[in-house]
């Protein structure tokens, strides 16, 4: 505390030296000074974020002639014209006017020349009449895409914090170009199946549908999160109608596309002719949704400039108003202390002349400087009011307060003791209290012992004792007292304060109790702690049981196969199994939501429910999954748990092998090193998840040759995070096999641990870890 004053102490010189203008002029000058710094700073965040906005606006400019700049060059690409490139070049003269107004701004100088570059090639290819010119627009495309990328980066559209305008920029910078081109890409490989008609070439076209309906799934549950997010209600309204359009077209290209693809070279030109249509159709209304959803976003954004630019003239309209009413209190505040400082010097100088006593100076003022004129008017009748004063807190303290005789007898005590006794006033309390060891301490020695501690000491603080009340009541008090003595050193009396500490200790009591309470409960915890620990080592062993034995995978003739399995807790949720029924082998690969008891439990049902289907010789693998998602989800209901699992089924035979089911990728490495990567995405749906997933059940047919190899595995190795939080990933994954691919099934799968292990090091293993691998013989 005196470090405290002592700090102050420059600071009270300084101010003593000093005249009262003076006073206000400092303390005026350091306050103005942070709060000009503060607003300097709030109006550069504010015209921050405006510049902010701004860019993202011109990053729109800049966007609208590229995106029908490349409208036209997907057109050229399509018709392979040159009458087509007259409208490049009338396109480009457009971009050439935003590039030359927006190009240093957002950086894009060096990448529109290279876009130049790239349309000067494919005029060079008409000019000396090439054929095909497949690369040179390749290389265009490619060049817009580049452009479209820098602009979203550079022009903050790409960074936009709301949610409504960042989902529209989405669509615009990233969804809406990308279905464009797989648009663009369905044309052409239209075009080729005119000429040439093969399975392969109908796989793509089914492929590229495919993903412009990912795309469009994406763009629909992104705008729809933009709508929701949308302060200002006015996109829902806006673009649903125009969106649900551009849905329906996709819809019905989408449809036809896979019809032609599934009738392949028996599709009627009629249907070609068709698609071509609906295709350039949704080139062109892409192109005029792409404006729709660009004007809004440019709406949105100039709203937000706006609202920041209102913001800025509020506060300086409340700081102005505050200013000018703090200005007005100052002045009134500094005359105020003036005539209070006046008044003062005059009372002090009728007082030395003694034409003033301590009652005869008043103010008007409540303030500090009001207190000091009181404390002058308080003087003169300090003296006359020290004995009132102490007597009123003598009678009215809360706690009890006593004098008592070395011999036991109370002097004197204050009526908070008498009541805290049970007394009715204080004079019945020294009538009928004459001796304090025998009738107030439950202990008789209590008094000797405060008797001793006080002699020795000179007081006591805190001496806790149980006395009786006058009605026999036993209460605890804790007393602290002093000796007085005379001059020669006698004891005269001892006094101090008493006070009822019974709640105190009852809660102590209590608290005790409660206490031991949690230690017999904690005692019972560690009991049921151990007896779950058993039960999950239990289920561990049972897990560990039902795994496919080495001498069972010997038995298989046309494959090698090497499996492993390591859980992150006791009880692991990856399931995996090989079995052989009638000359036919079932491998399966499954992963439940989780691990633990409960993930362990879904994985022992689903083993057992492959096992029985097996049995009772069920063949088609649609039918296999979805008795198992029908057997699996009436337990997890059972179980009232959220639990479901990915599976994945193949049916072996003779290097046939049929895959059906949702799990992670299939990895085929062939005997001459090319890597395949099947995704299951589209064959099957999470197990448990829903009552009946028939309809979302696919299969597909694979070949195996000699020294194929197959890889399964779950999530728990791609994601395997370092120290350093880098998950191992499939590409790293892929390599090890097409690495090891000359080795047996047991040399691949331990090659590919070692190597997990070794990138994960020390980190704690956070999922279950399952690996599968197959090699035809």
């Amino acid at each position: 505390m005196q470090v405290f004053a002592n700090a102050f102490v420059p600071a009270i010189s300084l101010m003593n030296r000093l005249r009262y203008p003076q006073k206000f002029a400092l303390i005026s000058a350091l306050f103005i000074l942070p709060l000009v710094l503060v607003v300097y700073l709030l109006f550069s965040e504010i015209n921050s974020r405006v510049e902010f906005a701004q860019k993202e606006i011109y990053g729109n400019a800049y966007l609208r002639p590229l995106i029908h700049f490349s409208q036209v060059v997907y057109q050229s690409r399509s018709s392979q014209s040159a009458i087509t490139t007259s409208l490049i070049s009338q396109n480009l003269e457009k971009l050439a006017q935003v590039e030359q107004k927006y190009g240093n701004v957002l950086n894009t100088t060096e990448v529109y020349a290279s876009l130049q570059k790239a349309w000067q090639n494919l005029q060079s290819s008409y000019q000396q009449n090439i054929s095909d010119r497949s690369e040179n627009y390749e290389q265009l495309i490619e060049q817009i895409d580049i452009l479209r990328a820098r602009v979203g980066d550079t022009s903050n559209l790409i960074l936009d914090p709301d949610l409504d305008t960042y989902y529209l920029m989405d669509a615009n910078l990233i969804k809406l170009p990308a279905m464009r081109r797989l648009i663009n890409e369905m044309q052409l490989h239209l075009q080729q199946l005119d000429n040439t008609w093969s399975s392969e070439k109908a796989t793509r076209l089914r492929s590229l549908t495919r993903l412009l309906a990912d795309y469009q799934r994406q763009l629909n549950f992104n705008l729809d999160t933009g709508f929701r997010n949308n302060p200002l209600g006015n996109l829902r309204p806006q673009l649903s109608p125009s969106l649900n359009r551009f849905n329906q077209q996709l819809e019905q290209t989408q449809l036809l596309s896979l019809q032609i693809s599934s009738a392949g070279d028996k599709t009627p030109k009629s249907d070609d002719q068709q698609l071509q249509n609906l295709l350039k159709s949704n080139l062109d209304y892409s192109l005029q949704f792409w404006e729709e959803i660009t004007n809004e976003l440019d709406h949105l954004l100039k709203v937000r400039i706006a609202n920041f630019r209102n913001k800025q003239v509020a506060i300086a309209l409340f700081i102005s108003v505050i200013l000018l009413i703090l200005v007005y209190l100052f002045i009134g505040f500094y005359r105020a202390v003036m005539l209070t400082v006046s008044k003062l010097e005059e009372a002090a100088q009728r007082m030395a002349r003694g034409e003033i006593n301590g009652k005869s100076l008043t103010l008007d003022n409540k303030d500090e400087l009001g207190r000091v004129v009181d404390s002058f008017n308080r003087v003169a009748s300090t003296l006359v009011a020290t004995e009132a004063k102490f007597r009123s807190i003598f009678e009215n303290s809360i706690d009890g307060i006593f004098q008592t005789t070395p011999d036991g007898k109370y002097l004197s005590v204050n009526p908070s003791l008498a009541r805290i006794y049970g007394y009715d006033s204080a004079e019945q309390m020294l009538q009928e209290l004459t001796n304090i060891a025998k009738q107030l301490y439950v202990d008789s020695d209590r008094r000797q012992q405060f008797i001793s501690l006080i002699e020795s000491n000179g007081k006591v603080a805190g001496f806790e004792s149980q006395i009786y009340r006058r009605d026999g009541s036993i209460i605890w008090i804790s007393e602290n007292a002093r000796v007085v003595r005379d001059e020669q050193g006698k004891v005269l009396y001892y006094e101090g304060t008493v006070e009822d500490i019974t709640q105190r200790k009852q809660a102590e009591e209590a608290l005790a109790k409660a206490n031991a309470e949690i230690q017999a409960l904690n005692s019972q915890l560690s009991a049921e702690n151990l007896r779950m620990r058993s039960e999950l080592f239990i289920a561990k062993q049972l897990q560990q049981m039902i795994l496919p034995k080495d001498a069972e995978l010997k038995e298989i003739r046309d494959l090698e196969v090497c499996g492993f399995m390591q859980p992150a807790d006791e009880v692991g949720g990856d399931y995996y199994d090989v079995l052989q029924q009638g000359g036919k082998i079932k491998i399966a690969i499954g992963d439940v939501t989780g691990h633990g008891l409960e993930s362990g439990m879904v994985m022992l049902m689903v083993q057992m429910a492959v096992r029985t289907l097996l049995t009772s010789r069920e063949d088609d693998p649609i039918k296999f999954l979805e008795a198992i998602n029908q057997a699996v989800y009436g337990n997890v209901q059972r179980m009232n748990t959220d639990k479901n699992l990915t599976l994945a089924l193949l049916d072996y035979e003779r290097g046939k092998m049929t895959l059906s089911g949702q799990h992670e990728e299939i990895i085929i490495v062939r005997a001459s090193g090319e890597v395949q990567r099947i995704d299951t995405m589209n064959l099957g749906f999470p197990i448990g998840l829903e009552e009946s997933i028939t309809d979302f059940l696919d299969k597909l047919i694979l070949y195996l040759d000699v020294d194929d190899v197959v890889v399964l595995f779950t999530d728990g190795i791609t994601e395997a995070e370092n120290s350093a939080k880098q998950m191992y990933g499939v590409d790293r994954l892929c390599q090890m096999v097409q690495s090891t691919r000359h080795l047996s099934a047991v040399e691949i799968c331990n090659s590919i641990i070692s190597d997990l292990k070794d990138h994960i090091k020390d980190h704690k293993i956070h999922d279950d870890i399952t690996l599968l691998v197959l090699k035809q013989k």
